[in-house]
């Protein structure tokens, strides 16, 4: 089953336009996606975002025909991205970050019981059970933020994860963390988008380029 399926996707853009593109990304596999600035890879990735509507050709998510008008629609077909920049607000907790913009109510009041249960599984998930969901997100390393962003996929139950150079700000050893974390994403069946300049990463970790 693919996860996500573009078929013939165009969109334009005055100087522009992202032409004709068909791609599949399988579930359970890792995709890795090159291309020189203003190759169109920023575009295809609002497109999956839900960030541009194409003039032309379709979206498929796990089989099923899709059109997206805004971010929340594709969130909610189970497509997440983690951004080159973090979407960190690091004054506020991990629990918080990981359920920015839809927390969960019990009643009137939040429901942080739940939420801060969710979030630990999902960093358990990730093989990061020592992330303190009380801390702020401004106290971890830059690794475990990312770690942070990634959790909210997975408590999405994401079909597809688009990376967009997510190695770029790591040292080594988180990047090694990293890779060992989509690796395990991988395994679980989840599609992964993986964006990089640097091929021998592209190289040691896609199932395809």
């Amino acid at each position: 089953m693919n996860a996500i399926e573009l078929s013939h996707v165009t969109k334009h853009f005055p100087g522009f336009t992202l032409q004709d593109l068909s791609l599949t990304v399988p579930s359970g596999t890792i995709c890795g996606l090159v291309g020189e600035n203003g190759a169109g890879k920023s575009t295809l990735i609002k497109v999956l975002t839900g960030v541009h509507t194409p003039e032309e050709g379709e979206i498929y998510v796990d089989g099923q025909k899709v059109v997206f008008h805004n971010p929340v629609q594709s969130r909610e077909a189970g497509i997440a991205c983690v951004y080159q920049e973090l979407n960190i607000v690091k004054q506020l907790p991990v629990t918080d970050n990981v359920f920015m913009g839809r927390a969960v109510k019990k009643g009137l009041l939040l429901d942080y019981p739940r939420m801060h249960a969710e979030a630990e599984e999902a960093l358990k998930t990730l093989g990061h059970p020592e992330i303190n969901v009380h801390l702020e997100c401004g106290k971890l390393g830059v690794g475990q933020q990312q770690m942070v962003e990634i959790a909210k996929a997975v408590s999405l139950d994401a079909k597809l994860i688009i990376m967009d150079e997510p190695t770029s700000s790591l040292g080594k050893e988180e990047i090694n963390q990293l890779m060992e974390t989509v690796r395990g994403l991988k395994a679980k069946g989840v599609a992964i988008l993986f964006v990089s300049h640097k091929l021998e990463e592209l190289f040691e970790l896609c199932d395809r380029v």
